[in-house]
């Protein structure tokens, strides 16, 4: 294995592409040696992440796109195939939401927070899988959450549908066995356009309360994607990999 070019020739599809998680993982995944489709809705953010990619001699292209939609997931899809033949490697990452209780959120609130956190997972791979299966093996990726497992105040919709995604990486896992293998990252407090307001107080908050007293960086759940998408993990699917600087795993009483 050459440890340099982990998913050399491959073809991936990254979602949420533009910033954050997203523009890590494709620059990453470009640097070891794979074709990326770059889509975002944001469309200055994703022609960056292509031409970040490019300046160091990588393939890329950026297609705006809404990942609510069920006909700009078709579209996704397509378009990879239409430009690179294959798709090898999915990681539905896109995220939007609102913090709210369940009594404060409104309808349009909720079901935009399940359209793009939940049902796109599941609209992605509705028309990503039947290509995936004609490589013989792929793998499958998708950005959960610590939200999903453990609660926190005012963010309802959020939390049901990274909840979700747990439960969604399993059943295609199951499904897609053996030879899509599924698995979901469960980040915790990361640095991300998904913090954009917070104040300094209270992000420093948040990071205290992780055993390492840090907030990730993107590229850092970037290199937990990259060990998914590569031969590193080939004995694993349907597992869920919390990367949360230790926040989930202690008690805080001080």
């Amino acid at each position: 294995m050459d440890w340099r070019r982990l998913i050399d020739g491959k073809v991936a599809l990254i979602t949420g592409a533009a910033s954050g998680i997203g523009r890590a993982t494709a620059q990453l995944f470009a640097q070891h040696g794979a074709k990326v489709a770059v889509i975002d809705v944001a469309e200055s953010g994703g022609q960056s992440t292509v031409e970040c990619i490019r300046k160091v001699s990588g393939e890329a292209f950026f297609l705006k796109s809404n990942v609510g939609c069920m006909d700009h997931a078709r579209e996704m899809v397509e378009e990879t195939l239409k430009r690179y033949a294959r798709l090898d490697i999915v990681f539905s990452n896109a995220a939007s939401f609102k913090e709210a209780s369940a009594t404060d959120s409104t309808e349009d609130e909720w079901d935009r927070t399940q359209d793009v956190c939940l049902k796109a997972t599941w609209m992605i791979a509705h028309y990503a899988m039947p290509a995936m299966l004609r490589n013989e093996n792929g793998s499958f990726i998708i950005t959960s959450s610590v939200q999903g497992i453990r609660g926190y105040r005012n963010h309802a919709a959020y939390q049901a549908a990274k909840g979700g995604l747990i439960s969604l990486t399993r059943s295609l896992a199951a499904d897609y066995a053996p030879k899509i293998r599924v698995n979901a990252i469960l980040p915790g407090a990361v640095i991300t356009g998904l913090v954009a307001g917070a104040s300094e107080s209270d992000l420093k908050k948040v990071a205290m309360m992780c055993p390492l007293q840090r907030h990730a960086q993107p590229e850092e759940i970037a290199t937990t994607a990259l060990f998914l998408a590569s031969d590193m993990s080939s004995y694993m699917t349907g597992s869920c990999l919390v990367v949360d600087g230790g926040l989930t795993s202690v008690i805080k009483t001080d």
